[in-house]
């Protein structure tokens, strides 16, 4: 009995071989499932309003500003514009240096006012987030070893000087836009004045300025884009909670 051929025996071989791993994948497949709460496999699957638990407590528990920003596009995408806007805005406020949640807001018919980063433009940069942490240790450095070593004192003094002001300008502009929070209603509601009386309508995903920190018998004090002052109700720019006649 002859044996077949060598290159027919390989393509066997790697015929069997190949079913096999198929096999081993479809197995492992059924056996270790994707796991079906996964808010972005949701999301990318077409129901990001499913998704949106998931990631709101992933961004209350991390409070990073990219967290932020997921959750309000995933908002946006689920068609709950409130919501989103007020989400962004968080993430705008958690990095203002960055344009990624400025864009999204723009691209729900928000146009935030210039800030201050806009406007220094690359001279922020230094300023913010790691960079200008690692430029204060360094700066700081230069000071101590300026106050141990006189021969070098007015060198080292003097680079530690120049890198505060490298961080300047950065920090200037995070201070500046913190000064004034936004907050957005998150459901149609109305301006109150000071005895609680309603006022004017405030449209869903209306921006205010937040012109008090603390809250006053259930109310934000804010600035509305028309100028007007007056009361907003804490409960309506709050997004914990689903709008009215939505699951969570």
């Amino acid at each position: 009995m002859s044996m077949p051929p060598r290159d027919d025996l390989l393509a066997r071989l790697r015929g069997v071989a190949g079913g096999a791993l198929v096999a081993v994948v479809m197995l492992w497949s059924q056996a270790v499932p994707a796991p079906a709460d996964d808010p972005y496999q949701l999301w990318s699957h077409g129901h990001p309003q499913e998704a949106l638990p998931a990631l709101l407590a992933e961004a209350q528990s991390s409070d990073r500003w990219d967290a932020w920003l997921d959750l309000g596009l995933a908002a946006a995408a689920a068609h709950d514009r409130g919501r989103a806007i007020a989400w962004l805005l968080l993430a705008h406020e958690r990095a203002p240096e960055r344009d990624e949640p400025r864009e999204a807001l723009r691209a729900l018919g928000i146009e935030l006012p210039d800030s201050w980063f806009t406007r220094l433009g690359p001279l922020a940069w230094p300023g913010c987030g790691w960079p200008a942490m690692l430029l204060m240790v360094v700066a700081g450095l230069a000071f101590g070893y300026a106050c141990l070593a006189p021969a070098r004192r007015a060198a080292l003094a003097l680079s530690g000087a120049g890198i505060c002001a490298l961080i300047a300008p950065g920090q200037f502009a995070l201070e500046a836009e913190l000064r004034h929070p936004l907050i957005a209603a998150v459901r149609d509601t109305r301006l109150l004045d000071s005895t609680g009386t309603p006022g004017a309508l405030v449209p869903m995903g209306t921006v205010a300025v937040r012109d008090a920190q603390t809250p006053w018998s259930g109310r934000v004090l804010v600035i509305l884009p028309n100028g007007s002052r007056g009361y907003l109700p804490i409960a309506d720019t709050i997004a914990d909670a689903p709008p009215a006649g939505q699951a969570p």
